[in-house]
């Protein structure tokens, strides 16, 4: 009979302790009370052991990276570190396809970006990407091709014009991409790609279309969305898909459990919407420097409260009453 999954708080401690326990600054007292924790309950000690297991083969993978990130007491990547070990605890023993989750792709990437950081790359041909949070590429460029694969998250390439010469290709998990002009915006989705051509066309084709069959041009100031055997139909390209670059997340009555993804891509921790406010609508432009204050003005405008079990682990409810 295989064992319960384990109860998230145990995790999120378990995560804790575990993360805590690995920074070498960690004191005698904080060994004795970890051990002190494992001790209290059967669960700790097996939620201990899962932590154990997943970030031996976490850093195995992610190399000095991934240990950096473990040091860093207050660092964005130990965050999301500690977001994704206590996930992988909680659902471990629902089976494997848990443990095949874990972003080892994107820690293994030449380039990525944390929860809530922006970054800006210089390409060796004097273009540049621009990483949004939580984003992860890779940069292959030799003397025929200049190729981009976008892991996770999204970016914008910007590239000089020298495409006569060596195309300048972007690859995801449903498309490849070829840049006709010089500016595209790109998006992994979980289970599709969104793409804009924001200066010059791009041709996109889907990775499983028959030869020249599923071939699509996309001019300049249109957007489409690629799964792995079609592009839809284009459609002008939505202005506000752009506002991350100035740190603005804008809604226009958008439901809030949309709004929550989007902005738990920019929170590390876990931010979830309850089912019964889900479909409330919301409208307006929000400072991503400051998601707290942006939690505070959605209760203070929506019929919602929010609970911070800790400062990382937050849930929107419906307000008692309202």
């Amino acid at each position: 009979m295989s064992e319960p999954p384990i109860d998230r708080r145990i995790a999120r401690e378990a995560a804790l302790w575990f993360v805590r326990l690995q920074n070498s600054g960690a004191c005698a007292a904080e060994h004795a009370a970890g051990a002190e924790w494992r001790a209290r309950h059967a669960d700790h000690e097996r939620a201990w052991q899962l932590a154990e297991c997943f970030s031996s083969r976490a850093q195995q993978l992610a190399g000095d990276a991934g240990r950096a990130a473990l040091e860093r007491p207050r660092s964005l990547e130990r965050r999301q570190v500690l977001k994704t070990l206590a996930l992988l605890i909680a659902a471990a023993p629902l089976g494997l396809a848990a443990y095949r989750g874990l972003p080892w792709r994107e820690w293994q990437a030449d380039e990525r970006t944390a929860t809530g950081e922006l970054r800006t790359l210089h390409l060796p041909d004097g273009g540049q990407i621009r990483l949004n949070t939580g984003s992860a590429v890779d940069i292959a460029y030799d003397d025929s091709a200049r190729r981009i694969r976008l892991i996770a998250g999204e970016m914008l390439v910007e590239a000089p014009r020298e495409h006569a010469r060596r195309s300048l290709i972007v690859g995801t998990a449903e498309a490849q991409i070829t840049l006709l002009g010089s500016r595209v915006l790109v998006r992994q989705y979980p289970h599709s790609t969104y793409l804009a051509a924001l200066e010059g066309d791009v041709e996109v084709r889907p990775r499983l279309s028959p030869g020249d069959d599923g071939l699509m041009r996309l001019a300049a100031g249109r957007q489409t969305h690629v799964n792995l055997r079609a592009t839809e139909p284009s459609m002008a390209l939505a202005q506000n898909r752009l506002d991350w670059l100035s740190g603005v997340l804008r809604a226009e009555k958008m439901r809030l459990d949309d709004f929550i993804g989007e902005l738990d891509r920019y929170r590390p921790g876990l931010l979830r919407c309850d089912p019964a406010v889900a479909g409330l609508l919301i409208s307006g432009a929000f400072q991503l420097r400051d998601t707290d204050q942006i939690l505070h003005a959605l209760s203070q405008t929506l019929p919602i409260n929010v609970h911070y079990r800790t400062p990382y682990w937050v849930t929107i409810t419906a307000r008692a009453n309202a």
